[in-house]
């Protein structure tokens, strides 16, 4: 009896996997898989190459050109003030600055130091021998979901990214990731 319920819970589990088709893309020296639901649209790029990977829902933009020209993903943040200069500031600037140019905080050079208010996390990563940088949102739907190579074999830089991604697609294009290698 055990061994029956062993294996109908293995079968349970195999019925349950959704079999995902993938598709290998080129762009540059470089090849990676995704599902083939994603439609591939070669962009008009003027001194880079650029495609957009889409579902008619969310986009995925990739880059492929010199490292000057493709997107980077780091927008500077808000500036951070203690709460005691808000009224000065405010003064200033003659009206209250919105929340996108200036953070008023008990604690802005440890805030600040920390990143406390910026979108995304930044991190390094090694996917298949390739060093990449990696940025993902704080709260998923709000911010970038992205990977940049600075230096790749030939000394041009790729990324690809997407924006305000729900749960799906963000595990969609971090999974994506993973498949990035050279030819």
């Amino acid at each position: 009896m055990k061994e029956i319920k062993k294996v109908l819970f293995f079968c349970l589990i195999l019925s349950s996997c959704k079999n995902i088709k993938t598709i290998d893309y080129t762009l540059g020296g470089l090849v990676f898989s995704c599902p083939d639901n994603l439609m591939f649209i070669k962009g008009e790029g003027i001194d880079s190459d650029v495609v957009f990977l889409t579902d008619n829902r969310d986009t995925f933009h990739l880059e492929y050109g010199k490292r000057n020209i493709v997107y980077k993903f780091y927008e500077i943040g808000p500036a951070i003030f203690h709460f005691n200069q808000k009224d000065a500031i405010i003064n200033q600037m003659g009206k209250e600055p919105s929340s996108d140019d200036v953070i008023f905080s008990e604690f802005p050079e440890e805030d600040e130091a920390q990143k406390i208010f910026d979108e995304n996390y930044f991190m390094y990563d090694t996917i298949n021998d390739i060093v990449v940088k990696i940025v993902h949102p704080k709260r998923i739907g709000k911010g970038i979901t992205g990977l940049y190579i600075p230096a790749l074999r030939d000394g041009n830089a790729f990324s690809i990214y997407g924006v305000n991604l729900d749960s799906s697609m963000n595990a969609t294009l971090l999974n994506l990731f993973q498949t990035i290698r050279y030819q």
